[in-house]
């Protein structure tokens, strides 16, 4: 004994045809977007090793310049002890 049978659309509970798979969609990519976009503001673009690549420095252009040393006969001379 079979009782009455009903069609998908009758036994489903939810209302179709709202578009609800778009909504989730979109929603979803732009909280994607939006952690990228946090994460940019707090720790900034990502490094990928690409610091000094457009910067021109190489052994023979250093980025500075070093400083001189001093010959030793240009330095001052040692004080001595007046005790002795």
């Amino acid at each position: 004994m079979a009782g009455p049978t009903k069609e998908t659309d009758e036994v489903r509970q939810g209302t179709t045809g709202t578009g609800t798979r778009y909504v989730f969609a979109i929603s979803f990519a732009a909280v994607i977007i939006l952690l990228f976009a946090v994460a940019w503001a707090f720790f900034g673009p990502p490094k990928m090793g690409m610091e000094n690549a457009q910067t021109g420095v190489t052994q023979d252009n250093p980025a500075t310049i070093p400083p001189v040393e001093t010959p030793d006969w240009q330095e001052p001379a040692p004080v001595q002890n007046p005790s002795r």
